[in-house]
């Protein structure tokens, strides 16, 4: 099929190119042009191959699927998922196929097909590390394009997937938000708006259950569970059989900080975590004094960076992975076991599981947690209170930063703080909180009650002078602090009265540390497990320093490991 077929558009008409408003080949980033010279050091990396007109290189869905350079010829690359083929750019000789999904070992989200007769080089992600490795300048090039385009996709209108459900829907929201935080092309059509409604029943008429979860018009799943998207995204693939170095029990900034260290040190890890990258800090709309970022950075964008770069050095992960279970084997060796029925062996583990944040103690709460009651202020949460009226409870950072992020939609934000000041929010958020005109604060005022069936639509407050008043609300965010999330950890990792866990000296001057040596600086009771971030005791809770005390875990896994002779060697099979 040539590119003047009707059913694709020439080469030389007018291109929508997946909504971007610009051709991509003007992005020198997401689509480097190889030179001659660069050609030939890509060539001995991989194979040479010849793709006949129309075949393809990569089918949507493909997994695992490689990256091709093209020496001749041209490709199209075809987006399916609006249930349409739509080719949105076309390429030649001297670039190169691919993305991001390479190294996260997920399936292919677009096609790429052979516009005519094509020569390439065929790389494996195997392959691209080892260019990576040995011709590093080179390897920055492709390594920068994957990003970009995945950059691109997300901000385009590219659909991916189509979520179908209503906004006060728990389950539709809990969905959505597992491909937002593992950063998944889709789009979410509220079925509370007609046109949304209309657009379901034409591909199924009789639905039972929600989400509905489609790609283009081909219907996925109804109501899926968490672990079923998972698997059908890849999000979970296959855990290791051989014993990994050290495996890293959360992903939030602690554990992605652990997680670049290990990896780029030549550490086998894997990462486990119940939803994704980002942590608590996914939550926070903005911010602003993290080190080399003057104009600030979403969390949610702070990890997903971090993420991609413990990809690039080779560090596995594993999402939806929540942990039940950890001990100590006779052989010296870590067993972790997961609620979703996994279990991995390591040589040592490091604890970042972060905390869990404060719930508010008020009648309703729990039938409509997620369901008009949100502890983050993201994209998602700023879509359903646009145009409405928000409340927030807390007058931390966390609450602050939510402040200014839902004024930029939300017609008004009530910040409901329960003391009489803002002494807990850093001085430069607090005086734009206070300078923000959409922002109404109410200091000595408390929740005493939610009201909605399927979704909150109103809060009971009880002001400084005992009144109780009633607020219609489109949602109520909750930042009132956090406990840890060290319940699953075994009794021999001791922790204090808050649950934090005690490392270092405070572990070396307690009865049950019976090694010959001293504990490692963030090392636990449990000789070999290591705690970093949020969960530990004494750290601040702050992203710069859960990513260095990811790193100060790594360095105290390297001596520990320098110190041992575990029975089992990395690499070997767990019988």
């Amino acid at each position: 099929m040539s590119s003047s077929h009707p059913q694709f558009p020439r080469s030389d008409q007018a291109q929508d190119f997946f909504g971007l408003g610009f051709d991509p080949l003007s992005d020198p980033v997401a689509y480097p042009h190889l030179n001659a010279t660069e050609l030939a050091e890509v060539e001995p990396f991989g194979e040479r191959c010849t793709i006949a007109e129309n075949d393809p290189l990569v089918s949507a869905g493909d997994y695992p699927f490689n990256s091709y350079v093209i020496l001749s010829g041209m490709v199209r690359a075809v987006d399916v998922s609006t249930g349409e083929r739509v080719v949105f750019v076309r390429y030649g000789a001297g670039y190169f196929t691919g993305d991001i999904d390479l190294f996260t070992r997920r399936p292919s989200i677009i096609s790429v097909e052979a516009e005519t007769s094509v020569e390439a080089v065929r790389l494996t992600p195997k392959q691209l590390r080892n260019l990576f490795t040995r011709r590093p300048q080179l390897g920055e090039r492709f390594w920068k394009s994957f990003q970009r385009r995945r950059e691109l996709l997300l901000k385009s209108k590219f659909r991916g997937l189509s979520i179908y459900g209503r906004k006060g829907d728990k389950t539709t929201l809990e969905a959505v938000e597992l491909l937002f935080r593992n950063s998944v092309p889709h789009e979410w059509l509220d079925t509370s708006l007609d046109d949304n409604r209309i657009k379901l029943e034409q591909i199924r008429e009789d639905v039972q259950s929600y989400p509905v979860v489609a790609h283009g018009s081909r219907i996925l799943f109804e109501a899926p569970t968490r672990a079923q998207l998972a698997d059908h995204l890849r999000l979970r693939g296959q855990l290791p059989n051989s014993i990994c170095d050290v495996l890293i029990l959360g992903a939030g900034p602690a554990g992605l900080g652990a997680a670049v260290y290990a990896a780029s040190e030549g550490l086998s890890c894997l990462v486990l975590d119940g939803l994704g990258p980002g942590g608590q800090a996914s939550s926070t709309s903005r911010i602003e004094n993290y080190a080399g970022f003057p104009n600030g950075i979403g969390g949610r964008d702070l990890a997903h960076l971090i993420y991609l770069q413990a990809l690039k050095f080779g560090a596995d992960f594993h999402v939806p992975s929540t942990v039940s279970n950890l001990e100590r084997r006779s052989n010296g060796l870590y067993r972790v076991r997961t609620f979703e029925g996994d279990y991995v062996l390591g040589k040592s583990v490091i604890v970042a599981a972060g905390v869990s944040y404060g719930l508010l103690d008020v009648e309703g709460l729990n039938t409509l947690q997620g369901a008009g009651v949100y502890y983050s202020a993201t994209n998602i949460e700023a879509r359903l209170c646009r145009s409405s009226a928000a409340h927030i409870v807390g007058g931390g950072n966390s609450a602050g930063q939510a402040a200014m992020f839902l004024s930029q939609t939300a017609d008004e934000v009530s910040l409901l703080v329960r003391g009489p000041d803002l002494r807990k929010m850093s001085s430069y958020l607090s005086e734009r909180v206070l300078a923000n005109t959409r922002v109404r604060i109410r200091y000595n005022t408390e929740v005493v009650g939610i009201e909605g069936i399927d979704h909150v639509c109103a809060v009971r407050i009880r002001e400084l002078g005992g009144e109780i008043k009633e607020e219609f609300t489109s949602g109520l965010f909750v930042f009132i602090g956090a406990k840890p999330r060290t319940d699953f950890l075994p009794s021999s990792i001791v922790r204090n009265e808050q649950g934090f866990v005690l490392t270092g000296q405070e572990v070396a001057v307690l009865p049950v540390w019976k090694e010959p040596r001293p504990p490692c600086t963030v090392e636990t009771s449990l000789p070999g497990v290591f705690a970093a971030g949020d969960c530990r005791s004494g750290s601040p809770k702050r992203v710069a320093f859960a990513i260095g005390d990811g790193a100060t875990a790594v360095t105290s896994v390297h001596k520990f490991l320098e110190g041992t002779r575990p029975d089992s060697r990395s690499g070997e099979f767990i019988s």
